[in-house]
């Protein structure tokens, strides 16, 4: 996260994947890299108690108007939270960001009480979209945002994930689905997924979609 800068580039919409994944238990939530936190400010409005944190100072001006707290961490902050305060967090797209993000996660899982949730995205760098750029066309473009995005620091993959999550003691709870539509209405990737049995899902998935629990 320490190379992120203040012009990176901060969505503002809801995270509807992000959502969908949020247990119905738990009432204190914590968010980190939480930007502008226009999808946590839904949680908020619909009664959860909801803390921020990113390093970004410009969009944690928005997000304290939308969430519970809000604060401004440093890079190197490894429990922005204190251990065992949080029902739940969420860790949206951060990971990927993140130097020793393995340990990074486990201190992590600390502010989460026992039985709690994490919920994780990353981009799937096993994906078929960057096999072809990496394999066929040799290159790796830099790019602002999605799964080539230039402030990217890990590789990121669900063994590698899960091999993360189970050394934080946290065990998964389940995967979601996240398809890029290539062909709309028919999204071919699901297609084929559904029609192998899953057995293809690390190349077929945009994003490592999880909850975990920990334990």
């Amino acid at each position: 996260m320490e190379h992120i800068k203040e012009n990176y580039v901060y969505t503002d919409s809801v995270r509807s994947d992000i959502l969908h994944m949020i247990p119905e238990d738990g009432k204190v939530i914590g968010s980190i890299g939480c930007g502008q936190a226009k999808t946590e400010e839904l949680l908020v409005k619909s009664g959860r108690e909801v803390h921020g944190a990113d390093v970004s100072a410009q969009a944690i001006e928005v997000a304290k108007q939308r969430l519970t707290s809000a604060k401004v961490i440093g890079p190197d902050e490894l429990m922005p939270f204190p251990e065992n305060s949080l029902d739940g967090l969420i860790l949206a797209d951060v990971l990927e960001h993140l130097p020793l993000a393995g340990e990074r996660l486990a201190n992590y899982a600390k502010m989460v009480k026992k039985g709690g949730w994490v919920v994780i995205s990353v981009p799937n760098m096993r994906q078929l979209q960057v096999l072809y750029r990496l394999v066929i066309k040799g290159d790796w473009p830099e790019r602002d945002l999605g799964v080539f995005d230039k402030t990217h620091i890990q590789i990121m993959t669900d063994k590698r994930l899960l091999r993360w999550a189970k050394d934080a003691g946290l065990s998964l709870a389940g995967w979601y689905d996240s398809y890029q539509y290539i062909l709309w209405p028919i999204n071919i990737y699901k297609i084929i997924d559904l029609m192998t049995f899953r057995f293809f899902r690390s190349f077929l998935h945009y994003q490592l979609l999880a909850v975990f629990r920990r334990s």
